[in-house]
């Protein structure tokens, strides 16, 4: 029986590409997992953590044209473009410029919630599969703010996105605050708390342990560079280190690095790396009750068993890019002024490209002209929250399953296509698998 099961091949082993193979195995296709890292050494090793099932809030928003510049010229502000990369993301910025449009924000917003708003309930199931259920847990987000005024509620239009699909949100001020999360600097005059959501208190170790559960039910792992795909009708041929593949659907969850695949392909997808940088540290002497976000600069700060987690940053560039390690010092500054009184030395710094579209949504689906290969890349800073439903929507879609979602949002070509030969190879460089 098992010769004739049908193949199926899955390109990058982070968050998303594991929960894509779990499910395709699950499907009773015969599934091998392809990545030259272990399973979880990319983005899912150093993430905040954050199960974001209230994030219905794109990150290009009306206005953000007009704060973009002094964000820009600011050396701690939390979006920073990496100029030498400019000719390979002056696209990704005129269409994230495009995207910053109200009237398209419903069906965005929407769209986010739907793919995000059962994280929670989707990894507490799969954490129970793999023996993990500790590593999952519920809490709320906490927004902080010095100026209240940045935390408007009533009339911020990013909180009626939120209030509109069902968030529940409370405010805290002054002492309310300090109950609520007594090692904040009095600085803090405002508090916002979010929910539900949840955290994972190692998204490294529950990627890897969502790794040996896709192999105990009979999945394979093959630690290897993919070096190109050669779809040939039916069945796709792979170009690896460790030599040739092939198989009858092909899903790439390559994050920052899949285009270098698909932009062959005719895929034009404009798919950039939103850098993103933390800082741990081992022994903080504190312990927070909330995952905490500062809304003026933009960082997050979670509790986590290898100790206290503060991640943050968009760096617009490519994946290949030596880190900027002064983005690290921005963090660690931010850190030590938000808890005064934790012991916040010896930080051990990262950085993962996180792969990014404009208009906040992760590409989903097959590529245009090839249906038996798919993409599932471009969740930014939400492929952790992402990763158990869209290795669903994916499965079910290489398995000719109906689903009840929209899909239109996540369209691999919304932002067009062209035919295969009339695309260069080496647009843009970096590495697959």
């Amino acid at each position: 029986m098992g010769s004739t099961r049908r193949r199926a091949i899955v390109i990058g082993a982070g968050i998303v590409g594991v929960c894509s193979a779990i499910e395709l195995n699950r499907r009773g296709w015969s599934v091998t997992l392809v990545d030259r890292l272990d399973p979880g050494e990319g983005c899912s090793y150093g993430n905040a953590g954050i199960l974001a099932a209230q994030a219905v809030v794109p990150v290009a928003m009306p206005g953000i044209e007009r704060e973009a510049p002094s964000m820009l010229l600011d050396p701690e502000s939390p979006l920073v473009i990496r100029w030498a990369s400019l000719p390979w993301t002056a696209r990704w910025l005129w269409n994230f410029r495009k995207a910053a449009n109200a009237e398209r924000l419903p069906a965005a917003a929407d769209g986010m919630k739907a793919l995000f708003g059962t994280t929670v309930e989707l990894h507490e199931a799969l954490a129970r599969d793999a023996g993990v259920p500790d590593l999952v847990r519920p809490t709320r987000y906490l927004y902080v703010a010095r100026d209240p005024a940045k935390l408007d509620v009533e009339n911020g239009l990013s909180w009626r996105l939120r209030r509109e699909r069902g968030a529940e949100i409370e405010v805290l001020d002054g002492e309310d605050l300090y109950a609520a999360e007594p090692e904040l600097t009095r600085e803090y005059k405002r508090g916002v708390r979010l929910g539900p959501i949840g955290y994972t208190t190692n998204p490294f170790r529950l990627t890897q342990s969502y790794a040996r559960l896709f192999q105990r039910e009979g999945g394979r792992v093959v630690k290897a560079e993919v070096r190109a795909l050669r779809p040939a009708g039916a069945v796709t041929g792979l170009e690896t280190s460790a030599g040739q593949m092939a198989a009858e659907s092909i899903v790439v969850a390559a994050g920052s690095w899949s285009m270098t695949l698909l932009r062959p392909l005719g895929l034009t997808l404009p798919l950039i790396a939103e850098r993103g940088y933390h800082v741990t540290f081992a022994d903080p002497g504190i312990t927070l009750n909330h995952v905490i976000s500062e809304a003026e600069r933009h960082f997050a700060v979670t509790s986590m068993e290898m100790g206290l987690r503060v991640a943050g940053t968009e760096e617009l560039g490519l994946a290949d890019d030596k880190p900027a390690w002064r983005r690290a010092d921005v963090l660690e500054r931010q850190a030590r002024a938000m808890f005064p009184r934790a012991r916040l030395a010896d930080g051990k710094r990262w950085m993962g490209p996180r792969p990014g579209t404009p208009d906040s949504l992760p590409a989903i689906g097959a590529i245009p002209g090839h249906p038996n290969i798919f993409i599932a890349a471009g969740h930014g800073h939400l492929g952790l929250t992402g990763g158990p439903n869209t290795g669903r929507i994916v499965a079910s879609l290489a398995s000719g399953e109906r689903l009840n979602m929209d899909l239109s949002p996540f369209a691999p070509d919304r932002y067009g296509s062209r035919s295969a030969q009339t695309v260069e190879v080496a647009l843009m460089p970096g590495r697959a698998g």
